[in-house]
């Protein structure tokens, strides 16, 4: 996103380009990564997923009395509908039940990452959220979107089994007006490097959390 890159330094770039060359992803793109660390990452990503529609509606009542902002998270919630099933589907896909969705034990890395997005919205500026949550769902959506046809290429899922992935267009269609939004807004110098900051910190939680799919058991009960 453009407004994302006018903040890039050369240390958020190089974390950028660390999540989109994640081993995680390039074992999926390559077809090396074990379907069990697949169904680990559909139970750990089912944490955020569900808590996913909570923080937004906490960042809509949070963005008042901004009522364009507001509609604006309002639509990108929206885009996110069904998908919490999409990813139970995709789990089941790679072998896991949905019985265990309900009853997932956090990674360490799962839970850090989720924290700091509450974190950042119960002491962050609306602005400060958005550039947290923005960059993240920015990098999750590009790589949802380049791995899916490897989903069904190597592991032999259809379409309807990897729509949690393919779904990511209709959210990265909705980040664009809050990108415009940001950018008409006027930030400081110190302001700026605060929302540089959020980023960082967005980057290396998600970083940690592919980091712990491939390094815990996949085996989870």
């Amino acid at each position: 996103m453009a407004w994302f890159d006018r903040l890039l330094t050369t240390e958020l770039q190089a974390m950028r380009e660390r999540i989109l060359s994640h081993p995680f992803w390039s074992g999926i793109e390559n077809g090396t990564l074990a379907r069990e660390r697949l169904g680990l990452f559909a139970l750990q990503d089912w944490l955020i997923v569900q808590d996913a529609y909570r923080l937004d509606a906490l960042a809509i009542a949070r963005a008042a009395p901004d009522l364009q902002l507001q509609e604006m998270l309002i639509d990108k919630l929206a885009a996110k509908k069904g998908g919490p099933e999409l990813l139970i589907r995709f789990g089941e896909a790679v072998g896991v039940p949905r019985t265990a969705f309900a009853q997932v034990e956090p990674l360490a890395g799962c839970q850090a990452l989720l924290n700091f997005f509450y974190w950042i919205l119960e002491t962050g500026s609306p602005w400060e959220w958005l550039a947290a949550v923005g960059a993240s769902e920015d990098v999750f959506a590009q790589l949802c979107l380049r791995i899916y046809p490897a989903l069904m290429r190597h592991y032999g899922l259809d379409a309807s089994q990897v729509a949690f992935f393919s779904a990511h267009l209709a959210i990265s269609e909705r980040l664009p007006p809050l990108e415009r939004w940001l950018s008409e807004q006027t930030f400081e110098a110190a302001q700026s490097r605060r929302l540089a900051r959020v980023i960082r910190l967005s980057h290396e939680y998600e970083i940690q959390f592919y980091d712990a799919i491939l390094q815990a058991p996949p085996a989870i009960s």
